[in-house]
């Protein structure tokens, strides 16, 4: 548990201060049928508490997102250089 810990802290703070991660995270997790609220996700999140599905929910939200930024810079890219968009 301990090394989700560490991977969980070491995600955070690659993320802005303000960020809805928790609640994006609860929302996954009730997507799995799931039940936990932004608190309990964010005592776990901050190493309150350990939880393995939270922790992978968490991991899950945050690969998605550097998904969304990595394929955003790139239509952005296209834009600024004339290229048409596809």
């Amino acid at each position: 548990m301990e090394q989700f810990a560490k991977i969980i802290s070491e995600l955070r703070a690659t993320l802005p201060k303000r960020n809805d991660f928790a609640r994006r995270t609860v929302e996954l997790l009730a997507s799995r049928g799931m039940t936990y609220s932004k608190q309990q996700v964010y005592n776990i999140l901050t190493g309150r508490y350990h939880n393995t599905d939270v922790a992978e929910a968490f991991i899950s939200v945050v690969e998605e997102e550097k998904k969304r930024v990595a394929a955003l810079q790139v239509r952005a890219t296209k834009a600024t250089s004339g290229k048409p968009c596809k």
